[in-house]
């Protein structure tokens, strides 16, 4: 007999700056100051929704809600414009269930097929030479990560 629980689908958003990244800007003078060879350093919001139905819908209504984008500063999308020169590494919390954004979000937004969502950093790194992703895993291991509370993963 089947079930009639389907699985919740998967909607990601993708929230980064329009103005110029300080914190980014930032990091990268630090990764250098490290001796890591970084031309370019970009930091997007990641967020991942499990909903239950009407994929498409929720992904117009979440790309506007203001708790999550701010439309003067951010540029949200539900793609990730990846660039082939640079490795992503995603920043999560251990343990972060999201709990109080999920409550707004459902309750105070009216976004009822929301079921649960994580949410995480990700990090665009332009390293100009070496085995990137190596190089990569320890920028985040050494600068970006804080392996007692959180977990990193070449996204």
């Amino acid at each position: 007999m089947k079930s009639n629980t389907q699985e919740p689908k998967e909607v990601e958003l993708f929230v980064s700056l329009k103005i110029p990244d300080t914190t980014a800007v930032t990091a990268m003078q630090t990764m250098r100051k490290m001796g890591y060879n970084v031309s370019r350093v970009k930091r997007i919001n990641y967020y991942k929704f499990y909903i239950g139905d009407n994929k498409e819908e929720f992904e117009n209504k979440i790309k506007k809600i203001d708790v999550l984008v701010n439309v003067n500063k951010h540029k949200a999308s539900t793609k990730l414009e990846r660039d082939e020169s640079a490795i992503y590494l995603l920043i999560k919390d251990i343990g972060d269930n999201c709990s109080n954004l999920t409550a707004v979000l459902r309750d105070r937004l009216n976004l009822k097929e929301l079921k649960r969502m994580e949410r995480g950093v990700i990090w665009a790194l332009y390293i100009d030479s070496g085995n990137k992703e190596e190089i990569a895993k320890r920028i985040g291991k050494e600068l970006l990560c804080n392996e007692n509370y959180q977990e990193i993963k070449v996204f």
